[in-house]
């Protein structure tokens, strides 16, 4: 049965590495800020370039992309909004409740989960780091005004977005691609065996992350929020993918990439801004562990559907 077979030969892998990184961070407390920074300036700007860099993507469906995932944001955002009023949610909570749906995890678990779908398809990985991008984009833009970067003006957002080092390997490989320029092995070996090592960096990370995170209250909010994550956003996507006509394998990267958890950037940014960080941590536990079961479900789905 093809579920089960997502689930055995593509979640399994994903869940074990999970598994690991947990167990090590229980044994060896392990530096969460040093991950985080080898994944950002390391090793997603080394997949990112390697992917661009191999694949031919056009631009009229690159803007089809960027389309599709702008309106996701708005939409997802509206629902947010109209939850919080329904739930009187207060300033600080708003603020972290909107980011644990508008930002997702494409990055640790959407690029492996990717690269284990569609079998290293430049493609399809072309397609998932264009939402990776954007995320970044809007992680570091709206994700940190809802955090209440506001409060501190534009600059400091701008000034955080500008040290991403995935917007000039992006820029570059773009530049690389579309003047069909040779890299000598010299220089593509050392990016490729990075880029390699991304997968198995970013789940362990992500172990190490649900490790220390443990439930203790706003409970509701938190199932809430993990229902619009794993399962409104991707319905909202599906008819987005028709809405826009998009079809085969760029349908099937889009619609299970909408159903990534909440990213733990949402959790970072409430810690950071204090606006209600036990709430983030926990969504992004629970919202994790249940992708589990939703993420077969979409990618069974997808392959149904497109």
């Amino acid at each position: 049965m093809l579920f089960l077979t997502i689930l055995e030969q593509i979640i399994l892998p994903i869940l074990i590495l999970i598994g690991i990184g947990m167990i090590v961070n229980r044994f060896f407390q392990l530096d969460m800020k040093t991950l985080s920074k080898l994944l950002m300036y390391i090793f997603i700007p080394a997949i990112a370039f390697i992917k661009i860099y191999e694949t031919k993507i056009s631009l009229v469906l690159l803007a089809s992309i960027m389309g599709f995932l702008i309106l996701q944001l708005i939409i997802v955002s509206l629902i947010g909004m109209g939850v919080s009023r329904l739930m009187h949610f207060g300033k600080s909570m708003k603020a972290s409740f909107q980011n644990s749906i508008i930002l997702s995890n494409n990055g640790n678990i959407g690029l492996p989960l990717n690269d284990l779908v569609f079998r290293h398809d430049p493609y399809a990985m072309s397609i998932q780091i264009v939402v990776v991008v954007f995320e970044i984009l809007v992680t570091f833009t709206l994700g940190l005004f809802n955090a209440g970067a506001a409060k501190e003006g534009l600059k400091n957002s701008l000034l955080t977005l500008v040290k991403m080092p995935i917007l000039y390997t992006l820029f570059l490989a773009f530049c690389l691609n579309f003047g069909e320029i040779k890299i000598p092995d010299s220089i593509m070996v050392p990016i490729r065996t990075t880029a390699n090592g991304m997968i198995s960096i970013a789940l362990i990370t992500i172990g190490a992350q649900v490790a220390v995170t443990v439930f203790n209250k706003n409970s509701l909010a938190v199932f809430v929020s993990t229902f619009i994550r794993l399962l409104i956003a991707p319905v909202i996507a599906f008819f987005l993918i028709l809405l826009f006509g998009l079809e085969g394998i760029t349908a099937q990267a889009l619609l299970i990439a909408s159903a990534m958890p909440t990213s733990r950037n949402s959790a970072s940014l409430a810690l950071e801004f204090d606006n209600e960080p036990e709430f983030a941590a926990q969504a992004v536990l629970l919202s994790t562990l249940l992708s589990a079961v939703t993420m077969t479900l979409v990618i069974y789905l997808s392959k149904l559907l497109f």
